[in-house]
Formats: C-alpha cells, structure tokens, sequence
C-alpha cells in the first residue's frame, strides 16, 4: 500500500510540474507582408520587311494595284503584365510612308499614293487578353483592356492589304514604325 501511495504522489507532482510549465508560455502575432510592383514586359519583335510588295503587272483596269489577297509576315513575341493593363498599337507614319515618292503620285493623285496602309494583329494563344487588330487605314491608335493579369506567346501578323489601300503605290521604299504598348488603362 504504501508503494501504491507513493506512486500516487510522484504521479500528481509530475502532472504539477507539466502544467506549470504550459502555464509559463506565450505567444504573439508576427505579422508579414510583400509588395509586388506593376510590371509589363513585351519582347521585342523582329523587324518585319516586305521584300517586294505584290502589285498587279498586267496592264488594263487593275495595273499596278496591289494584288488581291493579302501579304502578310508573322512571329511569336511574348507579352506579359501582372495588372490589368491596356495593350495600344500607333504608327507613326499613319501607314507605310514613301517621302520621296510625295511628287511621283502627286502627279496623278486619283489613281496613285505615296502610302500603303496595313494592320498590326496580336492575338493572344490562350485567350488571357482581347485579340488587337490595329488598321492605319482606320485609326490613328488602338487599344484593348486586359481583364487581369496575362503572360502569353502571342501571335504577332504585320498584314498588307489590297482592301486597305485603294490607290496604285509609287515605286520606292515605304517605312513605318508600329509602336506597341502596355501600361495602365
């Protein structure tokens, strides 16, 4: 019996002894945060050259207009934002601009022009942000809204038209720079 009771007692003084030592303890909130900047990135595309743009050789009503169908070059870039953002294109020239060409088609300027319009097209691979489709035949700018965030290998198409220029194009080199943009809407 009196091991019984002595067990009793070394028993109850450990259990004392495990709650005294929780009672000892506390605790506090440790709180943390991050901040992530709005950031936008798109690759930069290939320079696209139309070697020789298509033009109806055969003589008769349609001499020297573009051809029917369209021209057209095409590339991967990335774009990408980690906000909401709006997606413009412009160019600067209002189209593919011949300078030197401003006399020839003066000459005849019913039938000739020194500028060939075309469209500027990204279409977004995995439908994260409306497709762009840029035309300086219509606009002086365009531009879309990202819904959310995006990050996508888009389908960049730089296209030549007849349906946008309806006049013959003087010979020479035509040069435009397309500028594409993402930030905030």
């Amino acid at each position: 019996m009196k091991k019984l009771l002595m067990a009793a007692v070394a028993s109850t003084a450990l259990m004392s002894t495990a709650a005294f030592a929780q009672s000892n303890t506390d605790s506090a909130d440790l709180s943390v945060t991050a901040t992530v900047d709005q950031e936008c990135s798109i690759e930069d595309p290939t320079a696209v050259v139309f070697a020789e743009v298509n033009i109806n050789e055969a003589p008769g009503a349609n001499a020297l207009l573009l051809k029917n169908g369209s021209q057209s070059q095409s590339q991967n870039i990335y774009v990408s934002c980690n906000y909401a953002a709006k997606l413009s294109a412009t160019s600067t020239n209002d189209g593919l601009l011949n300078a030197a060409g401003a006399a020839l088609a003066a000459n005849d300027p019913l039938d000739f022009t020194n500028k060939i319009e075309y469209r500027v097209l990204l279409n977004s691979t995995d439908a994260s942000f409306p497709n762009l489709d840029f035309r300086t035949r219509l606009e002086a700018a365009d531009s879309v809204n990202a819904g959310g965030a995006f990050h996508d290998d888009a389908l960049l198409r730089v296209v030549i038209d007849r349906d946008d220029t309806a006049k013959r194009p003087v010979a020479g080199v035509y040069t435009d720079t397309a500028v594409l943009t993402l930030g905030p809407v």
